[in-house]
């Protein structure tokens, strides 16, 4: 808050009264032949930024860019709420999407308008999801800038996209099955495929897996870092066997780079349809959909029923995935 205290008067060389204010991103400067006017004008000033200041208007701070802040609440907000794969998967849409068309600009002259065209340039580029991720991460951002003082509303809240409806991905039929594994054969990572084939994990499971007593178990991935954290037992298929144990080493390989090494081996699937195809393969063994739901971490926490009181024991599993032969 300004203060006329703060102020530097001086008498120029050719006679004239000036005063000069530069903290707080402010730089103002008034000059008259009259100390006294000098005075009073500056007086004028302070009064109307400390006026506006206690009537909740914005103060002429230095202006902030939208990726200072975004970058600062990201830092000391999201890191300590969310999990590091989500972390990582938001940071990469920010910096590959979002930072490249706002974030230069200062976060108070970001209008509801250039959001929408930002938006609607993604939509045209058919990046649904990635349009969608980038809405509900420029909101909260926006919310975040709110609460901070540096904006009044929320952009966000006038903007409009069409719902993205994600695309499922598609099992594997048995022909593509025995062709994976063929082309596995030769993979360094065929052991980690295979893995991922006869156990449903998700990418960023991987490392968590434990091998005991006939189970895969493996660290919960759709577990909120607030939350405790939860495991599950898969056991062991029959033509998983053939390819275990496997090496704590092996299972330390980045999720990313086997989703990689994937899409080249066999570009026609994603590493994520590994998980459709051991769902559907399952269900279609025989095995009820709620053991499954188990195994895969799809036990539905709305149905108390089904998450308090479904336990099956390790016996009935092991006799279960014995129906499982892809």
């Amino acid at each position: 808050m300004p203060l006329l205290k703060d102020g530097h008067f001086r008498k120029t060389p050719d006679g004239y009264w000036q005063v000069r204010y530069r903290k707080g991103g402010y730089d103002i400067q008034f000059t008259s032949k009259y100390k006294k006017v000098v005075v009073e004008r500056f007086r004028e000033w302070v009064e109307s930024v400390n006026n506006d200041q206690k009537t909740n208007r914005l103060p002429q701070k230095k202006a902030m860019t939208f990726g200072e802040f975004a970058e600062n609440y990201f830092k000391n907000v999201k890191a300590v709420n969310v999990k590091p794969v989500t972390l990582d998967m938001q940071m990469r849409c920010m910096r590959k999407h979002i930072l490249p068309t706002l974030g230069n600009l200062q976060i108070r002259s970001i209008t509801p308008m250039k959001c929408q065209l930002f938006l609607n340039s993604l939509l045209e580029r058919n990046l649904g999801r990635t349009a969608e991720e980038a809405r509900i991460l420029l909101k909260e951002i926006f919310r975040a800038a709110i609460g901070e003082k540096l904006i009044t509303g929320n952009p966000m809240d006038f903007v409009k996209i069409p719902k993205h409806h994600s695309v499922h991905g598609k099992a594997l039929t048995k022909e593509e099955i025995a062709q994976f594994i063929s082309i596995c054969e030769n993979s360094f990572y065929r052991k980690q495929f295979m893995l991922f084939l006869y156990t449903g994990i998700r990418r960023g499971e991987l490392q968590s897996v434990q091998i005991e007593d006939g189970f895969v178990i493996v660290a919960n991935g759709k577990t909120r870092k607030s939350d405790k954290q939860l495991y599950r037992k898969i056991p062991i298929a029959p033509n998983l066997r053939q390819y275990l144990p496997i090496s704590q080493e092996e299972l330390s390989k980045c999720g990313k780079v086997i989703t990689g090494v994937f899409k080249k081996i066999f570009p026609s699937h994603q590493l994520y349809d590994l998980r459709h195809t051991f769902t559907t393969r399952c269900l279609e063994s025989g095995i009820p959909k709620e053991v499954v739901d188990v195994w895969t971490g799809h036990v539905n926490r709305s149905d108390m029923t089904t998450a308090v009181y479904m336990h099956f024991s390790d016996e009935f599993m092991l006799k279960e995935i014995e129906k499982l032969d892809y």
